[in-house]
């Protein structure tokens, strides 16, 4: 139990010390700086190759979707009866 009070105060240590949580220098310098306006540009970019894979992996779930009720469709129409009386 005691090992655990340690390792607790060590952490809360190491949480308390300022120069720990200081900001990277793109974040803390000039937003109009060439390297922040880079960092933007990376993030725009990064997103953009997000929601392009989860529209192709939509669009494929769509497909998919379309393609069994096609199947469905003309499964019922193969084994559906002649006379239904």
């Amino acid at each position: 139990m005691t090992a655990r009070w340690i390792a607790f105060l060590i952490a809360l240590g190491v949480m308390a010390m300022p120069h720990g949580a200081s900001a990277c220098s793109v974040c803390f310098g000039d937003p109009t700086s060439p390297a922040s306006k880079g960092l933007a540009w990376a993030v725009f970019a990064l997103l953009g190759v997000v929601f392009v894979v989860l529209s192709g992996f939509t669009a494929f779930l769509i497909f998919l979707a379309r393609r069994a009720s096609a199947a469905q469709a003309a499964h019922f129409e193969t084994t559906k009866p002649v006379d239904a009386l």
